[in-house]
């Protein structure tokens, strides 16, 4: 087993909760998008949705949500960026409501994004939703999706779903349908369970054979080894320590800055 607290240097935090913005910001992002929405010049589209991001409130998501109608691609897919870093329950139930949706999630690069904006609240509630046919669609950036986003679910039905995953027998001459996408599960289950059983799928079984009756989560992501914590960090945004001690943090089309 490989020991988790080693190449630790690189410190994971899950993201944090909004501060309630001010009122005079959420009147101004509202009005920003509702005039953006009736132009309908994309790339004001575009920024208004990017700015809408920075304001969590129920009142930002109205608006937002009509943008999801718009009939170009890339705007519905800033529509979904901007429900994942809008953290209020009105965003995530939106997220849910799209992740119903079978025609949304065969949309290229939109089903992806619409089942990680719902990894990035990390909410109990989206285990069912993120488990149901959880190879559907048949895509990896959607499965990898999925694997991901159970991971940053610290519960116990989180768990469960992965592994229910990981397990899922072949049919016929076919492999297991998780064979494309363990070193991603490996990386979902060490997140979740401060454990390494690699890539491969047996020995996480054997694993979860003997664990599973008297597993507790800890309440906060372990330490994880340097690479693994670059990827899971790359993949999320999330807010993390550097050599120099300084917050990083990549949000939207807000990129993170790269140390040269």
């Amino acid at each position: 087993m490989l020991a988790l607290l080693l190449g630790a240097s690189l410190l994971l935090l899950q993201a944090d909760k909004p501060v309630p913005p001010a009122a005079e910001d959420v009147a101004r992002v509202c009005a920003e998008l509702e005039q953006a929405l009736r132009s309908g010049e994309q790339k004001g589209l575009e920024t208004a949705l990017t700015a809408a991001q920075r304001v969590s409130h129920a009142d930002v998501v109205k608006p937002v949500l009509k943008a999801l109608d718009d009939e170009r691609p890339p705007v519905r897919l800033a529509a979904v960026q901007a429900l994942r870093w809008i953290r209020v329950p009105e965003s995530l139930a939106a997220l849910h409501r799209l992740a119903r949706d079978k025609k949304r999630l065969r949309e290229p690069d939109l089903g992806a994004a619409i089942l990680r904006a719902i990894g990035q609240h990390a909410d109990p509630s989206s285990v069912a939703i993120l488990a149901r046919e959880p190879f559907e669609p048949q895509r990896s950036d959607c499965v990898k999706a999925r694997l991901y986003s159970l991971g940053r679910i610290r519960t116990k039905a989180a768990l469960e779903a992965l592994m229910a995953m990981v397990g899922t027998l072949p049919q016929g001459n076919h492999p297991r349908p998780i064979a494309p996408y363990m070193k991603e599960a490996r990386l979902a289950l060490a997140v979740l369970t401060g454990v390494d059983q690699g890539e491969a799928p047996e020995p996480w079984e054997a694993w979860w054979r003997e664990q599973r009756r008297d597993l507790e989560l800890a309440k906060e992501p372990p330490a994880l080894p340097r690479e693994l914590a670059d990827q899971w960090a790359s993949y999320w945004g999330l807010a993390r320590m550097d050599g120099r001690g300084d917050r990083r943090e990549d949000r939207g089309q807000d990129r993170m800055r790269r140390r040269g």
